[in-house]
Protein backbone atom coordinates (compact mmCIF):
# COMPACT_ATOMS: atom_id res chain seq x y z
CA UNK A 1 0.00 0.00 0.00
CA UNK A 2 1.24 3.43 -0.98
CA UNK A 3 2.63 5.22 2.10
CA UNK A 4 1.28 8.76 2.23
CA UNK A 5 3.27 11.88 2.16
CA UNK A 6 2.98 13.50 5.44
CA UNK A 7 4.37 17.44 6.33
CA UNK A 8 5.22 18.65 9.67
CA UNK A 9 4.83 22.33 8.79
CA UNK A 10 3.64 24.63 6.49
CA UNK A 11 6.81 25.84 4.84
CA UNK A 12 7.36 21.72 4.34
CA UNK A 13 4.30 22.08 2.34
CA UNK A 14 5.38 24.73 0.31
CA UNK A 15 8.03 22.71 -0.19
CA UNK A 16 6.21 19.75 -1.31
CA UNK A 17 4.23 22.51 -3.97
CA UNK A 18 7.45 23.53 -5.38
CA UNK A 19 8.91 20.31 -6.23
CA UNK A 20 5.61 19.14 -8.00
CA UNK A 21 4.79 22.17 -9.62
CA UNK A 22 6.71 21.13 -13.04
CA UNK A 23 4.05 18.69 -13.72
CA UNK A 24 0.90 20.80 -12.86
CA UNK A 25 -1.43 20.98 -14.97
CA UNK A 26 -3.38 24.53 -15.76
CA UNK A 27 -5.95 23.33 -13.30
CA UNK A 28 -3.20 21.73 -10.59
CA UNK A 29 -1.95 24.86 -10.71
CA UNK A 30 -5.21 27.04 -9.81
CA UNK A 31 -5.45 24.39 -7.09
CA UNK A 32 -1.85 25.22 -6.32
CA UNK A 33 -2.16 28.74 -6.34
CA UNK A 34 -5.13 28.31 -4.13
CA UNK A 35 -4.56 25.90 -1.11
CA UNK A 36 -1.01 28.61 -1.09
CA UNK A 37 -3.42 31.62 -0.60
CA UNK A 38 -6.12 30.04 1.88
CA UNK A 39 -3.92 27.46 3.68
CA UNK A 40 -5.95 27.85 6.54
CA UNK A 41 -9.69 27.62 4.69
CA UNK A 42 -8.52 24.64 2.38
CA UNK A 43 -7.75 22.79 5.74
CA UNK A 44 -11.52 22.87 6.61
CA UNK A 45 -12.86 22.66 3.46
CA UNK A 46 -14.61 19.83 1.66
CA UNK A 47 -13.16 18.62 -1.63
CA UNK A 48 -16.87 19.96 -3.51
CA UNK A 49 -16.32 23.08 -1.62
CA UNK A 50 -12.67 23.78 -2.72
CA UNK A 51 -13.52 22.80 -6.46
CA UNK A 52 -16.40 24.97 -6.64
CA UNK A 53 -14.24 28.21 -5.69
CA UNK A 54 -11.31 27.46 -8.06
CA UNK A 55 -14.55 26.57 -10.93
CA UNK A 56 -13.08 22.74 -11.64
CA UNK A 57 -14.13 19.33 -10.80
CA UNK A 58 -14.01 17.83 -6.91
CA UNK A 59 -12.50 14.86 -9.35
CA UNK A 60 -9.95 17.22 -9.96
CA UNK A 61 -9.20 18.03 -6.77
CA UNK A 62 -8.89 14.38 -5.24
CA UNK A 63 -6.35 13.92 -8.41
CA UNK A 64 -3.98 16.71 -7.44
CA UNK A 65 -3.72 15.79 -3.79
CA UNK A 66 -2.82 12.06 -4.81
CA UNK A 67 -0.24 13.92 -7.43
CA UNK A 68 0.79 15.29 -4.44
CA UNK A 69 1.57 12.15 -2.26
CA UNK A 70 -1.45 11.52 -0.30
CA UNK A 71 -3.56 8.65 -0.39
CA UNK A 72 -6.79 10.29 -0.79
CA UNK A 73 -8.38 13.57 -0.11
CA UNK A 74 -8.70 12.37 3.62
CA UNK A 75 -5.22 12.18 4.46
CA UNK A 76 -4.61 15.97 2.50
CA UNK A 77 -7.14 17.48 4.91
CA UNK A 78 -6.06 15.95 8.30
CA UNK A 79 -2.59 16.74 7.04
CA UNK A 80 -3.07 20.27 6.88
CA UNK A 81 -5.52 19.99 10.21
CA UNK A 82 -2.55 18.81 12.14
CA UNK A 83 0.01 21.55 10.62
CA UNK A 84 -3.12 24.08 11.97
CA UNK A 85 -2.77 22.69 15.18
CA UNK A 86 0.57 22.96 15.67
CA UNK A 87 1.15 26.68 14.61
CA UNK A 88 -2.64 27.80 14.67
CA UNK A 89 -3.35 30.18 17.73
CA UNK A 90 -6.64 29.71 19.53
CA UNK A 91 -8.67 32.89 18.47
CA UNK A 92 -7.83 31.84 14.79
CA UNK A 93 -9.47 28.17 15.70
CA UNK A 94 -12.20 30.24 17.45
CA UNK A 95 -12.70 32.51 14.09
CA UNK A 96 -13.33 29.50 12.24
CA UNK A 97 -15.75 27.47 14.74
CA UNK A 98 -17.69 30.78 14.40
CA UNK A 99 -17.42 31.09 11.02
CA UNK A 100 -18.77 27.86 10.40
CA UNK A 101 -21.59 28.25 11.90
CA UNK A 102 -21.97 25.00 13.38
CA UNK A 103 -24.73 24.95 16.56
CA UNK A 104 -26.07 22.40 19.12
CA UNK A 105 -26.61 18.23 17.76
CA UNK A 106 -24.07 19.14 14.83
CA UNK A 107 -21.42 20.39 17.53
CA UNK A 108 -22.24 17.35 19.70
CA UNK A 109 -21.69 14.91 16.54
CA UNK A 110 -18.62 16.65 15.37
CA UNK A 111 -16.95 15.98 18.35
CA UNK A 112 -18.21 12.22 19.15
CA UNK A 113 -16.94 11.83 15.37
CA UNK A 114 -13.47 13.33 16.19
CA UNK A 115 -13.54 11.15 19.40
CA UNK A 116 -14.30 7.80 17.82
CA UNK A 117 -11.77 8.62 15.04
CA UNK A 118 -8.97 9.18 18.02
CA UNK A 119 -10.33 5.64 19.46
CA UNK A 120 -10.32 3.94 16.34
CA UNK A 121 -6.26 5.08 15.61
CA UNK A 122 -5.40 4.28 19.11
CA UNK A 123 -6.65 0.50 18.32
CA UNK A 124 -4.69 0.49 15.39
CA UNK A 125 -1.31 2.09 16.91
CA UNK A 126 -1.68 0.24 19.86
CA UNK A 127 1.72 -1.91 20.76
CA UNK A 128 0.91 -4.57 23.19
CA UNK A 129 4.84 -5.09 23.49
CA UNK A 130 5.42 -1.34 24.39
CA UNK A 131 2.82 -1.74 27.18
CA UNK A 132 4.25 -4.67 28.64
CA UNK A 133 7.42 -2.74 28.76
CA UNK A 134 5.87 0.21 30.50
CA UNK A 135 4.15 -2.40 33.02
CA UNK A 136 7.70 -3.95 33.63
CA UNK A 137 9.54 -0.86 33.99
CA UNK A 138 6.91 0.32 36.42
CA UNK A 139 7.29 -2.50 38.56
CA UNK A 140 10.69 -2.21 38.86
CA UNK A 141 10.50 1.61 40.04
CA UNK A 142 8.56 3.19 42.95
CA UNK A 143 9.46 6.68 42.39
CA UNK A 144 7.61 8.31 38.85
CA UNK A 145 7.62 11.54 37.66
CA UNK A 146 4.54 12.66 35.66
CA UNK A 147 4.77 15.58 33.32
CA UNK A 148 2.21 17.01 31.73
CA UNK A 149 1.91 21.43 31.12
CA UNK A 150 -1.48 23.45 30.40
CA UNK A 151 -4.35 21.15 28.54
CA UNK A 152 -1.93 18.36 29.75
CA UNK A 153 -2.08 19.31 33.45
CA UNK A 154 -5.58 17.29 33.60
CA UNK A 155 -4.00 14.22 32.80
CA UNK A 156 -1.27 14.53 35.10
CA UNK A 157 -3.36 14.89 37.54
CA UNK A 158 -5.10 12.19 37.02
CA UNK A 159 -2.50 9.74 35.91
CA UNK A 160 -0.81 10.56 39.33
CA UNK A 161 -3.65 10.20 41.25
CA UNK A 162 -4.31 6.81 39.38
CA UNK A 163 -0.48 5.79 40.82
CA UNK A 164 -0.74 6.65 44.07
CA UNK A 165 -4.24 5.47 44.75
CA UNK A 166 -4.16 2.20 42.57
CA UNK A 167 0.00 1.60 42.75
CA UNK A 168 0.90 3.35 45.80
CA UNK A 169 3.94 4.50 43.74
CA UNK A 170 5.76 7.93 45.23
CA UNK A 171 5.10 10.30 42.82
CA UNK A 172 6.09 13.96 41.50
CA UNK A 173 3.31 15.67 39.42
CA UNK A 174 4.73 18.72 37.25
CA UNK A 175 2.18 20.27 36.21
CA UNK A 176 2.86 23.96 36.23
CA UNK A 177 6.76 24.79 34.73
CA UNK A 178 7.83 27.41 37.57
CA UNK A 179 11.50 27.16 38.56
CA UNK A 180 10.90 25.08 41.52
CA UNK A 181 10.18 22.28 38.81
CA UNK A 182 13.52 21.25 39.34
CA UNK A 183 14.07 21.84 42.80
CA UNK A 184 11.34 19.49 43.70
CA UNK A 185 13.27 16.14 41.85
CA UNK A 186 16.01 17.51 43.90
CA UNK A 187 15.37 14.23 46.59
CA UNK A 188 15.69 11.83 44.04
CA UNK A 189 18.90 12.57 41.54
CA UNK A 190 20.57 9.36 43.16
CA UNK A 191 17.49 6.91 43.12
CA UNK A 192 15.49 5.69 40.13
CA UNK A 193 12.92 7.15 39.00
CA UNK A 194 10.46 6.61 35.71
CA UNK A 195 9.24 9.47 33.96
CA UNK A 196 5.79 9.94 32.12
CA UNK A 197 5.23 12.83 29.70
CA UNK A 198 2.51 13.89 28.28
CA UNK A 199 2.18 16.35 25.02
CA UNK A 200 -0.06 17.22 22.43
CA UNK A 201 -0.52 20.33 19.67
CA UNK A 202 0.56 22.85 20.43
CA UNK A 203 3.63 21.46 22.76
CA UNK A 204 4.73 23.88 25.05
CA UNK A 205 7.74 24.73 24.60
CA UNK A 206 8.15 24.23 28.44
CA UNK A 207 7.35 20.70 28.37
CA UNK A 208 10.43 20.16 25.98
CA UNK A 209 12.80 21.78 28.20
CA UNK A 210 12.19 20.12 31.38
CA UNK A 211 11.92 16.41 29.73
CA UNK A 212 15.48 17.26 28.19
CA UNK A 213 16.50 17.66 31.68
CA UNK A 214 14.97 14.36 32.96
CA UNK A 215 16.42 12.72 30.07
CA UNK A 216 19.78 14.04 30.76
CA UNK A 217 19.33 12.16 34.35
CA UNK A 218 19.38 9.08 32.71
CA UNK A 219 15.96 8.39 33.74
CA UNK A 220 13.32 6.59 31.35
CA UNK A 221 11.03 7.97 29.43
CA UNK A 222 7.43 6.99 28.35
CA UNK A 223 5.76 9.30 26.47
CA UNK A 224 2.09 9.58 25.82
CA UNK A 225 1.21 11.88 22.44
CA UNK A 226 -0.46 12.39 19.48
CA UNK A 227 1.43 10.94 16.79
CA UNK A 228 5.27 9.91 15.28
CA UNK A 229 5.66 13.77 14.67
CA UNK A 230 5.86 14.68 18.09
CA UNK A 231 8.84 16.37 19.72
CA UNK A 232 8.46 14.04 22.17
CA UNK A 233 9.41 11.33 20.69
CA UNK A 234 13.38 11.80 20.24
CA UNK A 235 13.67 11.63 23.33
CA UNK A 236 11.19 8.93 24.83
CA UNK A 237 12.42 5.70 25.34
CA UNK A 238 8.88 3.87 25.07
CA UNK A 239 6.18 5.60 23.17
CA UNK A 240 2.60 5.49 23.47
CA UNK A 241 0.36 7.45 20.82
CA UNK A 242 -2.96 8.01 21.67
CA UNK A 243 -4.67 10.48 18.95
CA UNK A 244 -6.12 13.60 19.39
CA UNK A 245 -7.90 14.90 16.91
CA UNK A 246 -10.37 17.54 17.58
CA UNK A 247 -12.80 19.57 15.19
CA UNK A 248 -12.39 23.38 17.64
CA UNK A 249 -9.47 24.56 20.08
CA UNK A 250 -10.84 22.42 22.49
CA UNK A 251 -8.30 19.45 23.16
CA UNK A 252 -9.16 15.96 23.14
CA UNK A 253 -8.49 14.24 25.95
CA UNK A 254 -10.69 10.63 25.45
CA UNK A 255 -7.47 8.30 24.00
CA UNK A 256 -5.33 9.65 26.26
CA UNK A 257 -7.71 8.74 29.51
CA UNK A 258 -7.93 5.48 27.93
CA UNK A 259 -4.06 4.94 27.64
CA UNK A 260 -3.81 6.04 31.97
CA UNK A 261 -6.49 3.27 32.29
CA UNK A 262 -5.23 0.40 30.83
CA UNK A 263 -1.94 1.13 31.98
CA UNK A 264 -3.07 1.01 35.47
CA UNK A 265 -5.17 -1.92 35.36
CA UNK A 266 -2.41 -4.02 33.07
CA UNK A 267 -0.53 -3.04 35.87
CA UNK A 268 -3.04 -4.65 38.61
CA UNK A 269 -3.54 -8.12 36.36
CA UNK A 270 0.26 -8.28 36.31
CA UNK A 271 1.23 -7.34 40.20
CA UNK A 272 -1.71 -8.51 41.37
CA UNK A 273 -1.02 -9.59 45.09
CA UNK A 274 0.62 -6.72 45.88
CA UNK A 275 -1.76 -4.44 43.93
CA UNK A 276 -4.89 -5.85 45.49
CA UNK A 277 -3.02 -5.39 48.80
CA UNK A 278 -2.53 -1.90 48.08
CA UNK A 279 -5.85 -0.99 46.96
CA UNK A 280 -7.41 -2.73 50.02
CA UNK A 281 -5.07 -0.46 52.27
CA UNK A 282 -6.49 2.45 50.34
CA UNK A 283 -9.79 1.41 50.37
CA UNK A 284 -9.71 1.09 54.10
CA UNK A 285 -7.50 4.81 54.76
CA UNK A 286 -10.23 6.19 52.74
CA UNK A 287 -13.20 4.47 55.03
CA UNK A 288 -11.63 5.78 58.09
CA UNK A 289 -10.89 9.33 56.81
CA UNK A 290 -14.42 9.42 55.21
CA UNK A 291 -12.86 10.41 51.80
CA UNK A 292 -16.56 9.77 49.95
CA UNK A 293 -20.14 10.85 50.48
CA UNK A 294 -22.05 8.28 52.20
Amino acid sequence: MKQAVTVTDKDAFIQLIQSKQEGFTSVYRKLANFVLTNFVDVAFMKAQQWAMEVDTSEVSVIRFVRYLGYKGFTDFSENMKQIIRNEMTMTKYAEIVVKEGRRGPDILMDIIKAEERNFNELIAKFSPEVMSSVIDLLGRTERVIVLGLRSSAALSDYCSYMLVRALAKEVITINTGGVHTFDAILPWLDKEAAVIVFGYPRYPARTMEIVEHLKALNWPVIAITNDELSPLVPFADYVIYAPAHSVAFTDSMGAAAVVINTMIVEYINKFHDQSLDRIKRFEALAKEKQYYWK
